[in-house]
């Protein structure tokens, strides 16, 4: 038997972050991993890539949406021929899990090792959550079919704004555990062992081809301004759900990560002979006039979609 431990949230709400606390815990047993990216560069692969760690990635799409669900039945039954206690899969953040059992079912007869859904961690961001949750049906599907939920970023809400979030998750999932944190610091062994004993009946999941938002990858190969870097994701973070990647800049380079108008910039120790930036959008593609006119104006022209 492979347990799968299934994390899911909203872009940037930090499932990468408590993906890495899963993997310092549980450096005793043999693991795999499934990362999905919804933009066509996988980063949250390179940010947890680990030598001799199985690791699968699913890129431009959401797993549980018919675009790439062929990709991830048949990396779940590949899975399931290797020696593995445990297969975590960080699913991409407008994924909505609500046929991850169905999916299961599905291929029981194809898998080597039986995979049983051990448990549904949903990582809400405290900041954006209430903001989002009625507009992206997604959010709500995450929440509701998960067996324990963290809100993380709690030092950047306020307790009005906690206890607003409590409320709402009650409603969607009543009963549900939930851990209130920052960087997703939780007692991963406490977590695990207070999951609802119920969890919400598979079903159809919202995520279509035709539900999918846009997104762009941004691609250049010469350095920009790190000064012009930080002015450009300012100019069109407003129009975005998330942006994501590795910048070459001139001085050297870095890893962005934006949510919202939550834009941060980090050294990055590998050497970048590209520039490739995932953008998803939260206006279709009228970003892209705003983008190309920003990358003009900031970055010379030089990245280009």
């Amino acid at each position: 038997m492979i347990d799968i431990i299934l994390l899911t949230g909203f872009l940037g709400a930090g499932k990468t972050t408590f993906l890495q606390r899963l993997l310092e815990a549980y450096t005793q047993h043999k693991l795999g991993i499934i990362v999905n990216d919804f933009g066509e560069i996988n980063v949250d692969a390179k940010l947890i890539q680990k030598e001799g760690m199985e690791m699968l990635e699913l890129s431009n799409g959401s797993i549980f949406c018919a675009c790439i669900k062929s990709k991830f039945v048949n990396g779940l039954v590949e899975m399931s021929k290797m020696d593995l206690d445990y297969l975590l899969i960080e699913a991409s953040g407008l994924s909505d899990p609500a046929n991850m059992e169905k999916l299961l079912e599905d291929i029981q007869s194809q898998t080597t090792h039986p995979l049983r859904l051990f448990a549904s961690v949903c990582i809400v961001d405290a900041e954006y959550f209430l903001d989002l949750v009625d507009v992206l049906p997604a959010l709500a599907q995450q929440v509701g079919y998960a067996d324990a939920v963290i809100v993380n970023k709690a030092d950047l809400a306020d307790e009005e704004t906690l206890t607003g979030i409590a409320q709402r998750i009650d409603e969607l999932n009543q009963g549900v555990g939930v851990y209130c944190t920052s960087y997703c610091r939780v007692e991963i062994d406490e977590l695990l062992s207070h999951l609802k004993s119920e969890r919400k009946t598979s079903g159809e999941t919202t995520n279509t081809v035709a539900s999918r938002p846009s997104s762009f990858t941004l691609r250049g190969k010469e350095s920009v301004a790190l000064q012009g870097l930080e002015a450009f994701l300012k100019e069109i973070a407003p129009d975005t759900y998330r942006i994501k990647g590795f910048v070459m800049t001139d001085q050297g380079a870095k890893e962005v990560s934006a949510v919202g108008g939550n834009i941060q910039i980090h050294d990055w120790p590998e050497q970048t002979e590209e520039t490739a930036l995932v953008v998803i959008s939260s206006v279709g593609v009228k970003l892209v006039s705003r983008i190309l006119s920003a990358s003009q104006t900031y970055l010379e022209g030089k990245l280009k979609l």
